[in-house]
Parts: structure tokens; sequence; C-alpha cells
């Protein structure tokens, strides 16, 4: 074929012959770029430019020839253009400025960007109307129509289409942009010519200086415009060009280096730029699996002045910029056909320990996935726990393994495809049935102390065969024929554990784990030591919390007088322990339209006084006390039925929360108190919608999770993760469950929850899993020995190093557990970003971090690692080998509000909301001035003790020579 006769090419698309006659007069190598080459337009222009090329230099600059990166070269402002859809912006929060496209983002993500102090750009086509229906009203607009695309280019002087561009960019604006990132600004060039190419060119001109005079005044990006932009009056923020160095074909999947004459040319036009004093933006094209090689292009970037963004051609995937995302999502599978994300053993089993190191765990139902649109930049590894019958119902999940494989490691649980290509790159092979009797051949210590593991006979146990010498074993068996299969075993791809493994499914409905988890994901997942996100720890110290449910407000206890079991508890309890506690009703109980009409009156002026106490935090716990939340899933016994049987009353979820807030509000709360955490009642299992009713209204919300562990259950299994994470909602689940577990619900044993303390001591050594949550009901006032095991557990934890919060604090913190991002800058550095978690858990392995290096208050030594205490939402954390013994906070009792460094002393600010004990280490030479008379004591280890017998916001200044 002659390239040259590229007419003939193209004749489908009219709309580019006048670019082709231009290509026939110029085949000048770099002319091209002076266009906005699109995806589209690359398609059908694509043979000429292949032959204007053929003649070309080999590319000189190859990435090797990268020049080592330096930390002296100064980094431009991180960016990222990200086009996928959005269902959590924890990822993209780890950069100071994102482009996305404005209709996959909401107003929440977009709060929460700008809570992480993240600029957020909106896409606009400015010279194309993206989209295959052409409304009646911009037909006139239009020159052309490109079916393929599914878009129109439009004519910039028509006045109809500038006002849709304008009223496009203000609804952004109003919606919460930051900015504009205007694309297709040279689509013109397609069309016109000469004097028609001109006026075309001042519209454009024209429309860019009133998007200026928007209001608020937006931020500007440019895609190219390069010939406008010298005639631009005020400023814009970057100019941003594609391809300088690595091109991506739509077409052909392929990514190639650019010829160094069109590179040379682009570098002009770029240099240009930078001339007017903008900044010069460079997306380059390397494929998410090369992330070495994106990260050596991102460095040559940023060494010749550019700043960088290095990602997937199509930028639906986290890529290179300034900054190297790193992925903390863990890919996972469950059966939404047979049951609810919240009851899979994807969340309920694996979440928690996945957590735990820092890694959140996604929750995919198998039957809406589309492996077609998975963005694997996003993952660190992936744990399938399905039955065998799902793989060979759903071919594709195979077929993805495939092409994953290798990608990041897997975990199987239970069951492995039987897909033949699969297991052969697996290693292993299917090779019939199990028979007779069987027995453990290898592995028995890693199931010592565990249940018995037991195989059914009414079960097939699948022989699987190792056929690798990759294949690390653990766990083997043999049948009454000697056949030997492997159970357990871990590999470079990762690993698997095969049923009747890793659980025990017990009569009373109970499982177990017949292994240690924890040990489980770390040979075969291996993933990275990061620094976690933590929600157990405030300010170096553990977190104590304390909230009840309003279930038997108007119970009667067995004291004398025969009181109230709400005024027992305010009495012994509520008034004398006065650290922070969040105390609930249910409005159908103690109010005029509830159960006790009569005995209303007395019951709301108990929970008025209650109320009052300026330590109480007020919250609802439902207006009829729902058993059931979530009617997508059939319960066939319902013992307790719907609800209260409260007369006339039809369940309504919005009277459930939104009712009984106002009730509170406007019957029982004294003036300008908040009224704002939702109690979930029953089996607490909220559904999305119902969770972001509440979330819309501003409440906090708690309870649900199945956390219950005492001394001689030697299982992780009842251990539940932190929050359920929704796309537009969290659930934040109770860190420990209530004392109906410790009572057996009241049969036994009415002291039993003092028991609590060894749950509260387990879940804090060897691992701190949760917080000191102390959590009951109005009842666990009714007999002698229940409120004496409350004091006692009450006693417990005032005298441990805590600190003490509201559970609106403990669930702003919780909620945003999973949005936290983490990056690293290109020289190493970590890089944190949360809008809620106030605490890092710092392996010991990672070293110790250098403050002056650091934006962080200071951190302490915890059973696991170092805590380490955030004062902003960007961190920036340098680690070290060794302790360079700076002056730091190591604890305090109390809500940091002021940590500023100014080398010479530092101010701080905290609130206490019992009396104030801060710890600095490193600080017995320093002397201090504070708000209030503070005692001062120094410790061996250099630590200074500041104290005070008062609660209450606290400021002062340290200095040290």
């Amino acid at each position: 074929m002659d390239y040259r006769n590229i007419t003939s090419y193209i004749t489908v698309e009219s709309r580019y012959l006048s670019v082709a006659a231009v290509f026939a007069a110029n085949c000048d190598r770099g002319y091209w770029l002076q266009l906005r080459l699109s995806m589209r337009l690359i398609k059908y222009i694509k043979p000429f430019i292949m032959w204007c090329f053929l003649s070309a230099n080999a590319h000189a600059n190859s990435l090797a020839d990268v020049v080592t990166f330096s930390n002296a070269v100064e980094q431009p402002k991180s960016i990222i253009f990200y086009y996928n859809a959005i269902d959590s912006v924890r990822e993209l929060m780890s950069y100071d400025r994102v482009v996305v496209n404005p209709v996959l983002i909401s107003e929440k993500q977009l709060k929460t960007l700008h809570l992480a102090q993240t600029r957020v750009f909106a896409y606009i086509s400015v010279g194309e109307f993206a989209n295959a229906k052409l409304p009646a009203s911009l037909r006139d607009a239009a020159m052309t129509e490109n079916t393929t695309w599914q878009s129109y280019a439009m004519d910039l002087t028509e006045p109809i289409w500038q006002s849709h561009l304008l009223q496009q960019a203000q609804a952004y604006l109003n919606k919460g942009f930051d900015g504009l990132f205007l694309d297709t600004l040279d689509s013109y060039m397609l069309f016109s010519q000469g004097v028609a190419q001109q006026e075309q060119q001042d519209a454009l001109i024209n429309i860019v200086r009133r998007f200026q005079q928007l209001t608020p005044q937006p931020r500007l990006i440019l895609n190219r415009g390069f010939a406008i932009v010298p005639q631009l009056e005020k400023p814009i923020e970057a100019v941003v060009a594609e391809s300088l160095w690595q091109s991506y074909d739509p077409i052909e999947g392929i990514y190639s280096p650019v010829e160094e004459g069109d590179s040379r040319w682009l570098q002009d036009q770029l240099d240009a730029v930078k001339a007017q004093g903008i900044e010069a933006i460079v997306i380059d094209y390397l494929p998410t699996r090369s992330r070495k090689a994106q990260i050596k292009l991102a460095k040559r970037l940023i060494r010749a002045g550019y700043t960088p963004y290095v990602s997937d051609g199509l930028l639906y995937e986290f890529g290179v910029s300034t900054i190297e995302p790193i992925p903390k999502r863990i890919f996972g599978l469950y059966n939404g056909a047979n049951e609810r994300k919240v009851d899979s053993y994807c969340h309920r089993l694996v979440s928690m320990p996945i957590e735990y190191q820092g890694y959140v765990l996604d929750c995919h139902d198998i039957n809406s996935l589309d492996f077609s649109h998975i963005d694997t930049s996003k993952y660190a590894g992936a744990v399938i726990w399905l039955e065998q019958a799902v793989y060979n119902q759903y071919p594709k999940l195979s077929q993805w393994l495939i092409r994953e494989l290798y990608r990041w490691p897997i975990l199987f649980i239970s069951s492995l495809p039987t897909d033949k290509a699969l297991l052969a790159k697996l290693g292993i092979r299917l090779n019939g049935q199990l028979e007779g009797k069987i027995r453990i051949t290898k592995g028995k210590k890693w199931l010592e102390d565990r249940y018995p593991l037991s195989f059914s006979e009414f079960d097939a146990h699948p022989r699987w065969q190792v056929e690798s010498d990759g294949l690390k074993q653990y766990v083997t068996v043999a049948d009454a024929h000697n056949n030997t299969s492997t159970l357990f075993f871990s590999a470079d791809w990762g690993g698997a554990i095969m049923a009747p493994l890793p659980i025990s499914n017990l009569a009373n409905h109970k499982e177990k784990w017949l292994l240690d988890p924890f040990k489980l994901l770390k040979l075969t997942l291996k993933l990275p030591v990061i620094p976690a996100p933590d929600v157990t720890t405030e300010s170096g110290r553990r977190i104590l919390t304390s909230h009840v449910d309003g279930d038997g407000f108007l119970s009667k206890g067995w004291f004398p007088g025969n009181p109230y079991t709400a005024e027992v508890l305010r009495d012994h309890v509520f008034k004398p322990y006065t650290f922070p506690q969040t105390v609930s009703v249910i409005e159908g109980e103690i109010s005029m339209r509830g159960l006790y009409p009569k005995q209303s009156p007395k019951l709301e002026a108990i929970a008025r006084d209650i109320f009052k106490l300026p330590h109480i935090e007020i919250a609802s716990h439902t207006f009829s006390h729902p058993f059931f939340w979530d009617n997508s899933h059939k319960v066939v016994t319902k013992k307790y039925g719907e609800h209260l049987p409260i007369p006339n009353y039809k369940l309504d979820y919005e009277q459930e929360v939104l009712g009984s807030i106002s009730y509170i509000k406007e019957t029982l709360a004294p003036k300008g108190k908040k009224v704002n955490v939702i109690l979930w009642s029953g089996k607490a299992d909220p559904d999305e919608a119902t969770l972001a009713m509440a979330d819309n209204a501003g409440l906090f919300n708690l309870n649900g999770g199945n956390t219950f562990a005492v001394t001689g259950d030697n299982d992780w299994s009842n251990v539940s993760p932190t929050i359920v994470w929704y796309p537009s909602s969290v659930q934040v689940y109770a860190p420990v469950l209530n004392e109906n577990l410790y009572t057996n619900l009241w049969s036994e044993n009415h002291d039993g929850y003092e028991r609590t303390i060894e749950t509260f001591d387990l879940l804090g050594h060897p691992r701190r899993l949760k917080s000191i949550s102390i959590y009951y009901h109005m009842y666990s006032g009714a007999y002698p020995a229940s409120l004496n095991s409350l004091i006692k557990v009450y006693d417990w934890a005032l005298a441990q190093q805590v600190t003490p919060l509201y559970i609106s604090e403990y669930s702003a913190r919780a909620r945003q557990l999973y949005e936290t991002s983490l990056a690293k800058t290109l020289d190493g550095r970590w890089l944190v970003n949360s809008t809620g978690v106030r605490s890092l858990r710092l392996a010991n392995e990672l070293g110790f971090p250098v403050i002056n290096q650091s934006n962080i208050a200071g951190w302490n030594n915890g059973p696991d690692g170092k805590y380490i205490t955030l004062i902003s939402p960007r961190t920036q954390l340098t680690l070290s080998d060794k302790n360079h013994q700076q002056v730091r906070l190591s604890s305090a009792n109390g809500i940091l509000t002021k940590w500023v460094d100014n080398n010479d002393h530092i101010n701080w600010g905290f609130h206490s909301y019992v009396p104030f004990k801060l710890e600095i280490a490193n600080a017995s030479h320093c002397t201090v001035k504070a708000n209030k008379p503070l005692k001062s004591s120094r410790l061996a280890d250099k630590t200074l003790v500041l104290e005070s017998s008062e609660s209450g916001q606290f400021s002062g200044s340290i200095y040290c020579k």
C-alpha cells in the first residue's frame, strides 16, 4: 500500500481529509505532533504516520540513558490522569492533583479529596462533543460526526457551543472541582484551514478567557494548545503533552519509544511553555506491570524539568508521577448468589488479618464482576475462597487468573479451579479422589492446639498432586491406599490451602481456624511490610471507649427501692466515671408513642438527667429496635419478630434512624448538645442505603461485628474487621461485643462481663488488634453481680495506658481506615494520606522514624511495633535503621490538637477528658511553658513527663537547647 495515498484510506471519515492533504505535502517529523492526535484520530491517520517515520533514525535515548535520580532535583507537585470508574478515592489521595471524568466521581468523594488536600480537575472536551446522541440544540455547531468514537467535532465560533461549555464548566465548579482540564483544544484543525482556522483559534482563546472569568475562578490545565498559550493574559496552571519518550498505540495495544526527532520537537514546545513560567506536564505511556520502568522514566522526565505522569495507555490505572502509589488492596471473591458480603468468609474471616497488615480486602461478588474492567494496579494480591463448582460456572475467572498469575500473589482457599491450563501454570494436578480413611502425613505441628482435622465421609476429597519443584508443601495427607494429596503449600505465585482446611465447622454453627491465619497469609501472599493505618491507638496510647445500648432502660434492678436499671447505671456508673461515655435510648421504650406511655414521663426525666451530664455523649438506639436491617437477606427464623411490638407501627428505617434522632434532640437532649450517633440494633446489619441515609444526615454509627475472645479459646475466627466498607458509606463495627456473650444471654454468670478484661488483653498482645471498648446494655444494671462486674471493668480500663474517646470520635477515625492511601516518593520516603486516621503502626523491621525529616509528632513503642502520632492529612515519613534520639511525642492521654516544630521550640496542644498526662521522649534537658500549671518529672530514659490533676484543653511550648 502506498501510504502517500492516505486520502483513500480515510474517506470514511471525511473530516480528516484536510489533515491528510496537509500530511501529503508536509511529511515533516514532528509536524503531526502539533495536532491533538487523539486516539480516535490516530486510528485513521496511523498508516501515513508510519510512512512518515519509516526513514527515521532509531530512537537514540532509550530508558537506559537515564541519569541517576538525585534528591537535589526539586520535585514538582504530583498529578494523576485517571479516567476509570471510581469506587474509592483512597488511591487518588496520594496525588497532589487529580484529573478525572467528572461524572465518575461523587460530591462526597470530592469532599474527601479536599480534606486530604488534593486538588481535583474536571475533564472537559472543548473541541468535541463526546456523546453519540447530539442534542438538537447543538446540531448547528457540529461540523462532522465520528460514529466509531461516538463524538462530534464542534465549531468553536458557534455561540450555542460556547454557552454549552461555560454551563458545563460552571456546573463542575459548583459541584466542588478546583479546576478544569481542557482537552481536544486542537480538534478544529481537523476541519478548518487558513482564515477559517484562525477564526477557530480566536474563538478558542475567547473560550479559555471566559473559563478564567468563572466564579470561583478555576485553575486551568491545557492539553497542548501550544498556539494559544502565548496569547492568554491570565496565567494557567500547566500545559500537558503526551508521548514525549514513550507512546501507546490503542489499535494494536502496543507501547513503543517515540522517535528522537519527534521528542526533540515536542521538547521545544514544552520548553517554550516553561519559558513563560508555566508548568509543563508530560504523560508518557508504559504498562503498569513495568513499574520499575515507569519509575525510571518518571525520574528522567523530572531531570528534564517536566512534571511526569507515566501510566497505562488508556489512563485506567494508577501510574507514577513524582510519587509511586503503593497498592494496598487485596482482591477477594465471594458467591453473592448464596450469601451477602458481610456473611462471606472473605469478609468475616480473611478481612481482619489482612487489615492488620495495613491492607484492605476488596470482597467482590463474582456474579456481578466484569473481569475485563478490573484495575489490577490497585491490588497487591488476591484471596479467592470459592467452592469448586463456582470455578466451573465462571470459566472467565480461570482465564483471568491465567493472565494475572505472577502479577501479584494469589491465595486459593478451600478449592482450586479445574481448568487444566491454569493448573499446569500453577504446577499442580488434580488426580482423582482420596478414598477411605485419610490421615495426616506431614504438617501436624501446623494444627497443634486446634480442633482435630476431620474428613467427612459424605464429602469428596480431591487428590492434589504437586508437579513443580517450586511448590513448598506444609500439610499433606494420605488415604487408605497410600495415595497422597497436598492440602497446604506455597509457591512463587502465592499458594493454596485445600478443604477441609483451613476452618472447622462445628455442630453449634460456629467456625474455628484450624491454623494461624496470620502465618497462612505471610507464607502465601508474602505481602511487603508497610506502615499500617491504625484505629486502636491515639496519641501513642490505646483508645478507650464506652457505649451503652438502650435496651432495658425501664427494667427494674434488684436493689433497694426497686429502681429502673437506667437509674442504677446513672448513679453507680455514669456519674462517678467522668470520662467519655456514649449512652443511647430506644424511643419506643421510653416515649409517649412507645410501648409504655404511662411510664414515659418518669423514663424521659431519667434520660434527661443522664444526658445533661457533661461527659455523656447522646446516641439513638433506634425507634423500635429492628432485629434485622437488610431486607435483601431472607431470615427463616425471627425469634423476636421484626421489632418491638409498638401498636400501629409499620417498620420504617427512616423513622428508626432520623426520626429517633429528632425525638431525642427535641425531647431529651439539653439545648445545644449534639445528638449525632446511631447505635445499630438487633443483628446490626444495615444495608448500604440505610448506612448512606445515616451518613448523609451527619451521623456517626457503631455496632455489629462478631469480636469475642477469652482465655482458652485459641482462635481468631470471632475477631471481626473494623468496618464494612461500601462505596457510598461505611458501617463501623463495635470493637468488642457486649455482655450478652459473657453471660450466655443472661442464662448464667451474671458477673461474666468482667471476662472482657481477658478479651482486651488477648486483643492487645502480642498484636494490638482492637481498642479497649466497654460495651453493654441498660439491663446490665439489673443485678448486683452484673453491676459489680461493670465497675471492675471500668476500674481496670482506667488503670491502663489509654486515651479515652467518645464513640463519635472513634467512629470518625474508623470509617476512614480503608480510605487511607500509601505511596512513596521517588527517593523512597513514605507518604500516608488520610482524612480520619490519626495513628500508624510501624513494624519494628521498618526501622525508626526520623523526626526532623518527617511531619509527625512522634511515636511510642507498642507490643507489635511503633505507634506513630500523625499531625496532618498528608504525612511524609522518613525511616532509618537507627534511632536518632530526637525530641518527640511519646504519648499523651488526650487528643493532639497542635504540634508545630519551630526548630528551637515546639508548640503543642491537647484536649484531654481525664487528668492530663504528657510524655515527651528525649526531652529531659528541655523546659516547658504551658497555659496551666503542670507537674514535671524526668525519667531515666530522658523522657519528660508533664501531669495535671485536671482535664481539659492544654497548650504550651517546649524549648530545647
